[in-house]
């Protein structure tokens, strides 16, 4: 089974990350993939991890574009190749309302920006002297100095129907999360709704999804420490829609009203464990790996495990994903 390693962006130890990908390598995982929110800049971590590793795949899961131009996301991905030629995956996305509030910046037209965005880094990326007048860029006479080595797999970020048909029409994967096994059927036939408007086939694009592990024998605090994580998932924008979708409607309405009427303690409470347990993967290793299956039964080619983001996760919650998922 292909596998993945997500690494969150909260600022763990260099060392430790260093530790944690040569692991990776050495045990079978095919790819680390590292995001960003409001800690580390995930070009900045991929380069230094990039240099300290030898074979493994890494892929940065995912850049917002709304914090950056495409010429800057070709400036940095043909950076990353230059350290580690055919070892990068350009993973693009446009993240949630709350993270763009955090920096000032509007959340508009999510999909229609997101194709031209793609449009024009597939030309800057393949060598292109680009000029473009667009409804979101403009870019005038820019050209990489630097070409690249090797084609760079570009994958999209995807959670709600539009933006699944349009990963299956102009990306080279899919970055699923957020969704219950049951799901992944009905996004997957998203995806290939709009492979065949491309004229393409559902079997070209690689299909990625992380799923937020937690390998434990702890199951009551395992089950707080996710509830309390999902509670502020249910406040973004992206997700909100993706929950609705799936059936959880009516769960994340009482949870958002607790949430701003400041009752933190009872917006957790509003959340039922149905919710929590198809929403994780959590138990011992057995559990999980048989859990983590049937994502890979129901479509998924690439699984991402990934310790779900929280200042009480600890080193030994990775040290278990990397044994329970050795190849």
């Amino acid at each position: 089974m292909r596998i993945g390693l997500g690494i969150p962006p909260v600022g763990l130890p260099i060392e430790f990350c260093t530790t944690l990908v040569r692991q990776a390598e050495e045990r079978g995982f095919e790819s680390i993939w590292i995001g960003e929110a409001w800690g580390t800049e995930t070009c900045t971590l991929v380069a230094a991890l990039l240099a300290r590793s030898r074979r493994i795949v890494m892929g940065t899961g995912i850049l917002s574009l709304y914090l950056r131009p495409p010429t800057l996301t070709a400036m940095q991905a043909a950076t990353l190749q230059l350290i580690a030629p055919g070892r990068v995956r350009l993973g693009l996305g446009v993240s949630t309302r709350n993270i763009n509030t955090f920096h000032g910046l509007p959340w508009d037209h999510p999909v229609s920006r997101t194709r031209e965005y793609v449009a024009l880094l597939r030309r800057l990326l393949g060598g292109e002297r680009v000029t473009h007048t667009g409804r979101f860029y403009q870019p005038h006479g820019f050209q990489l100095a630097i070409p690249l080595s090797a084609p760079l797999p570009l994958y999209l970020a995807a959670v709600n129907p539009r933006m699944l048909r349009l990963a299956g029409e102009i990306a080279d994967g899919v970055l699923l999360a957020w969704l219950p096994v049951s799901q992944i059927p009905r996004s997957i036939a998203e995806i290939a709704r709009g492979a065949e408007v491309a004229g393409r086939s559902l079997s070209s694009l690689d299909i990625g999804c992380y799923i937020h592990t937690v390998v434990t024998q702890d199951r009551e605090r395992t089950f707080n420490l996710l509830r309390r994580v999902l509670v502020g998932y249910c406040q973004a924008n992206t997700y909100i829609q993706g929950f609705r979708r799936f059936g959880y409607g009516d769960i994340v309405d009482e949870v958002h009203d607790r949430w701003q009427a400041g009752d933190r303690a009872g917006a957790e409470a509003a959340i039922p464990a149905r919710m929590v347990e198809e929403l994780y993967v959590f138990g011992t290793v057995e559990e999980c790996r048989a859990h983590i299956a049937r994502f890979v039964q129901a479509g998924v080619q690439l699984p991402i495990v990934a310790v779900p983001p929280s200042s009480r996760m600890r080193e030994a919650d990775f040290v278990a994903l990397l044994g329970a998922f050795s190849q």
